[in-house]
Parts: C-alpha cells; sequence; structure tokens
C-alpha cells in the first residue's frame, strides 16, 4: 500500500495537476528526473549539449569530453516549497580529465521525502517514517572523432519508502535497480553550433514489497542543440533549445517499451509528451552570467519561465535559479550551486 501511496503522490507533485496523469506517473524514482544545477535550471532546464561542465555527469556524459580541468560541483533545493517543508534535494558532482583515456566523472543525489504517517489498512495511525531516494553514478566521456564525443553514464539506484508494508504486505518498502545513460555530442562544421542527444535511465523495473509488481524506471530521450551567437572578448550570447521524451510503460519489457512508447497514446497526446525547454545566457567577461529559459511542459501542465545568475572568481563560481511556476507543486522554487575548478 505504501508503494502506490507515495510513488503516486510523489508523481502528482512532480509532473500533475490533481486532474491530469502523464506518462512519468507510470514510473518508480522520480527523484531521477530533478534537474542539478542551479545555472542549468535558470535556462529552462536545456543543457544536454553543453559540455564545459561536470553536470555533464547527468545531461549527457558526452560532454565531459569536452574538459581538462578537476571540477567539484554541489547543489541544495527545498523542493516543492508551496506544498511541504522537509523535502530536499541535494546532488554532488566530480569529475576529471584522464589523459590517454578521455573523462571520467561520479555523482551522487539525495531526495528526502519528509516524514510520513504509518497507518493501519483501518487508518489506525501507528507511528513516523522517513523515505528517501538515493542514487550514485559513475561516467566516462571521450572523443571518437575531431567532432563527435560519445558518453556513458552507469548508476545503483536504492528507494527507502517505508520500513514495513501495510496490512498482509510482508517485507520493506525498499527498492533497487542500477541503469545506464548513454550520449552523443556532434560539433557541426558551424561556428559555436553544437548537437547533441541523450537517452537517460534505461535499466530493469524497481521492486519493493511486490516483486509481481515491479515498476519501471523514468526513461526518457533528450535531443537538443546550442548555438553562441555572439562571441567575443567581454561579451557572450548562448542560446539553448532542448526536446525531452519520455519512454515509460508498466506492459512488455524494458526493450519493448522504448519502442512501444513512442505510439502507445493517439497523435495529439503523443506529441503533448514532449516537452521543450529553451534556454539563453549572456556573459559578461567570464565573471557575471544572466540568464533567462522557459519550460514548457504540455501533459504535466508546468509552463514557467525560469530565471537566474551566475558569479565565477578564479576557481569558484557560485549560480542560482529562480521558478515562478505559478499555481503548480513547484512554485517558487530556489536552487543555489557551487562550482569549484582547479
Amino acid at each position: 500500500m505504501f508503494r502506490w501511496i507515495l510513488i503516486g503522490a510523489l508523481g502528482i507533485l512532480l509532473w500533475t495537476s490533481p486532474s491530469h496523469a502523464t506518462n512519468e506517473s507510470q514510473a518508480a524514482v522520480l527523484s531521477l528526473l530533478i534537474e542539478p544545477g542551479a545555472w542549468v535550471g535558470a535556462m529552462g532546464g536545456s543543457f544536454v549539449t553543453l559540455s564545459q561542465d561536470v553536470l555533464c555527469t547527468y545531461y549527457n556524459p558526452a560532454g565531459l569530453a569536452g574538459q581538462r580541468d578537476r571540477q567539484l560541483t554541489f547543489m541544495h533545493t527545498n523542493w516543492l516549497p508551496a506544498l511541504v517543508s522537509d523535502m530536499y534535494y541535494e546532488y554532488f558532482g566530480y569529475s576529471q580529465y584522464w589523459k590517454g583515456w578521455g573523462n571520467i566523472g561520479m555523482a551522487f543525489t539525495f531526495l528526502n521525502m519528509g516524514k510520513q504517517v504509518y497507518t493501519t489498512e483501518y487508518g489506525v495511525e501507528q507511528g513516523t517514517f522517513h523515505s528517501y531516494d538515493v542514487a550514485l553514478s559513475f561516467s566516462y566521456g571521450t572523443y571518437m572523432s575531431r567532432g563527435l564525443a560519445v558518453g556513458l553514464t552507469l548508476k545503483f539506484i536504492y528507494s527507502h519508502l517505508a520500513e514495513m508494508g501495510a496490512g498482509q504486505e510482508r517485507g520493506k518498502g525498499v527498492g533497487s535497480s542500477v541503469a545506464m545513460d548513454l550520449g552523443v555530442l556532434y560539433y557541426p562544421p558551424v561556428p559555436g553550433l553544437k548537437v547533441g542527444a541523450a537517452l537517460r535511465n534505461v535499466g530493469p523495473k524497481i521492486s519493493y514489497i511486490d516483486v509481481a509488481q515491479a515498476d519501471p524506471l523514468p526513461t526518457h530521450l533528450t535531443v537538443g542543440a546550442s548555438w553562441k551567437v555572439l562571441d567575443t572578448e567581454y561579451n557572450d550570447i548562448l542560446v539553448v533549445l532542448d526536446l525531452y521524451k519520455p519512454l515509460v510503460r508498466r506492459e512488455g519489457t524494458r526493450l519493448e517499451a522504448l519502442f512501444s512508447a513512442w505510439a502507445d497514446e493517439k497523435g495529439k497526446e503523443e506529441l503533448e509528451q514532449v516537452d521543450v525547454h529553451l534556454g539563453v545566457e549572456y556573459m559578461y567577461s567570464s565573471f557575471l552570467a544572466l540568464r533567462a529559459g522557459y519550460s514548457y511542459d504540455k501533459d504535466g501542465e508546468l509552463k514557467t519561465p525560469t530565471f537566474g545568475f551566475g558569479l565565477r572568481y578564479s576557481w569558484i563560481q557560485m549560480d542560482y535559479a529562480y521558478f515562478p511556476a505559478r499555481d503548480t507543486a513547484l512554485e517558487d522554487n530556489q536552487r543555489f550551486s557551487i562550482t569549484l575548478r582547479w
């Protein structure tokens, strides 16, 4: 019982209005869809083609191939502040160049879902417990040719929903799984242009108390492009566009779902599953960045502008993002991140 209550609740909070369900609501461990990095959030969540940051370990591991320094980043956010006060998200990421081989990275994410009240099937309270999700990932990115980079991420997922089942259920509401991300980044012969794609969270279903009712992971495909329209000594302007398509189905194997999820709805509904993320960044002298974006999620009824800024001095970078997201669970969401380079 707890499995369906918590998964359903989190799915509604992250992706839906009370009257509408999305493709992602069929999946478990929706914390894998929370996008780390305040500066990415400020640009509408569009990042699949950027390659100068350790956050590639989440968005597109192929982007690691373009880095030559060591990086360490941390992000904190109070998740869904308009609804709950004890749900927060933490992200740690590290990457470095491995001479002669390529670039490696690792990341750790933690979503605290707060305190829950344990009740019997008759509604009698029996105490409280905490719920949380954890993911640990390892990434590798390298160039296949001068204009083509590829990347791979392997991740271990641990989801702790409840200490015990309800009623006749036996065991704990705890599950684990593994997954991988595949990424590609292409540099066309056009100055400042990049094209990329990433297939994320491909792996076996995760089960809690009942193996027969295992839930799929939130697999999805993102494709995008970025273009540096202005590149001078003191002024840069970057425009980024990502298109996101969920590939989640409860029926069939994971491989079958990757193909059947493209045609499991009518034409209009299938098109509405595609989310659009658009961002723009103005950078002055590699010191001050002003950012804005727009996130458009039709079926999840989340359509919001995003704003933010960043400051970089020597080896430290600080970023901030704000999501107005009026009349949604994400209303007034703020994100803070710090990145160190050396």
